[in-house]
């Protein structure tokens, strides 16, 4: 990874470009990490979005939540039984493609179509674990948490 030095009053301070620490900070617990942390915070969240704007929108934030991390745990499952050093097992990613498209799919056609719920707040409920692996991310670049030195 490209390294950057700074000299600093006779010091030399070495530290990583940005792709260097964005991807250093991808580790493989950081997944279970942000799902956690995505639940908690996000079910916290629920109460004020249901009270300030009532509990479709609160219904709609938490399916979309799930919803987007259902899918996080498919797309992991097939991404580590695809780039695997080990044998594949072909029918295990075949039962999470299946999972993933027709059932994750339908269920989301069914919360809009049947259930009615704010595509907006179910946007939000979508990207949440997202904002979390991001603000995880950078946090642990801004701590150095993952220097090795």
């Amino acid at each position: 990874m490209p390294r950057i030095e700074m000299k600093k009053a006779g010091m030399t301070e070495v530290r990583r470009s940005a792709p260097g620490w964005a991807l250093t900070s991808l580790d493989r617990e950081l997944l279970s990490r942000a799902q956690k942390t995505s639940i908690i915070v996000g079910c916290v969240m629920a109460a004020p979005v249901g009270t300030y704007f009532g509990l479709m929108a609160m219904a709609a934030w938490v399916a979309g939540l799930a919803w987007s991390l259902a899918n996080l745990a498919v797309i992991s499952s097939v991404v580590r039984g695809v780039v695997t050093t080990k044998t594949r097992d072909v029918h295990a990613i075949g039962l999470a493609l299946a999972v993933k498209f027709p059932a994750l799919y339908a269920i989301a056609v069914a919360m809009f179509l049947v259930l009615k719920l704010p595509a907006l707040w179910w946007m939000a409920g979508f990207t949440w674990p997202f904002a979390v692996i991001l603000l995880k991310s950078a946090g642990r670049a801004y701590l150095r948490l993952d220097e090795t030195h």
